[in-house]
């Protein structure tokens, strides 16, 4: 089924202020802090007392490295047993990334990914910007055969019509287009995708049937955290867009206004299949999520719109007020 904003497009930049704000200002504090403790180590008279411990540890306080999850994690497999008792299937993934104690239920049980697929061709571009090879101000040309008017509303541009790279990663990212995806794909080699999920270690990323698992598509947010494959400042550029995405009544309702979200939604309306995921940038306490759930037939979108809002709601309230 056809899914459309009904919000006015705007630049990416222009939107979510404040959410962009707070990341900007979180990105550049670390790496003044970086700089600031890079130089002192090399200062002669700095002798670093906890060799043994990752650097990191120098910049966050003691309190934020709290790894007691087994009372969320009772909770939430009471919540998802309930939900499961009722026909929906559901896959969930959490992990606090300052200490990496992580949360997995049914971690084995595999959904369609319907638009998540979309962050790895997000990987692909993003390299080929950074190995010089492509520039965000490049155009490509809108073809006949990318119109697809499943989601988003570029396919009722005209043929030939010229678009950037920036302008088709925005509506990738942002509002999910399938027709900015067909773009890509046709101006993009198997090589890229190959050289991504071989970097990263995806040898079961997707299954026979294109398939993936709630706590292995969490990896690709966990990477662009990490900037593990892409730079600091390739990885930033995808994570700002992601986080001026419009789609917020599924894990986004559960987190409160101002807190930032950095993340990609999946529909599938005709098998009533549901998905989030992405990093949740809670001051000094971020954490990845995922969920993945697929509606029985007696229920509907909203009933698994609930269930995203629910979880999300429970996992920010433990992590912000441990």
């Amino acid at each position: 089924m056809k899914e459309k904003s009904n919000n006015k497009k705007t630049p990416w930049w222009n939107s979510k202020k404040i959410s962009l704000i707070f990341l900007i200002v979180f990105v550049c504090t670390n790496i003044v802090w970086g700089f600031l403790f890079l130089r002192e180590r090399k200062s002669e008279d700095y002798i670093n007392p906890f060799p043994l411990i990752e650097a990191s540890r120098s910049f966050v306080d003691q309190e934020h490295f709290f790894t007691t999850i087994e009372p969320i994690r009772r909770d939430l497999v009471s919540r998802v047993g309930e939900y499961e008792a009722q026909g929906f299937e559901i896959g969930l993934y959490f992990e606090y990334l300052n200490t990496g104690a992580s949360i997995s239920i049914n971690e084995e049980k595999r959904f369609f990914p319907a638009s998540l697929s979309k962050m790895p061709t997000a990987f692909v571009v993003m390299k080929k910007i950074q190995d010089g090879e492509w520039k965000l101000s490049n155009e490509l040309v809108l073809f006949m055969e990318d119109r697809n008017s499943d989601f988003g509303e570029l396919y009722q541009e005209p043929v030939g019509t010229r678009l950037t790279i920036e302008e088709l990663l925005f509506e990738l990212l942002v509002n999910s287009d399938d027709t900015a995806h067909r773009i890509f794909l046709r101006n993009l080699s198997e090589d890229g995708y190959e050289e991504l999920f071989n970097a990263l270690g995806f040898s079961d990323f997707y299954d026979s049937q294109y398939r993936v698992t709630a706590r292995e598509y969490t990896r690709i947010f966990r990477a662009l955290y990490t900037s593990s494959y892409l730079s600091r400042q390739h990885s930033t550029t995808l994570l700002e867009i992601l986080s001026s995405t419009y789609f917020n009544t599924f894990l986004d309702a559960g987190i409160p206004e101002g807190v930032t979200f950095a993340h990609k939604i999946g529909i599938n309306d005709l098998d009533t299949i549901y998905l989030d995921s992405g990093i949740v940038y809670v001051p000094n306490r971020p954490y990845l999520i995922t969920l993945m759930i697929d509606v029985p037939s007696e229920k509907t979108r909203q009933d698994a719109e609930m269930i995203m809002k629910e979880i999300s709601s429970v996992i920010y309230q433990y992590v912000a007020n441990y």
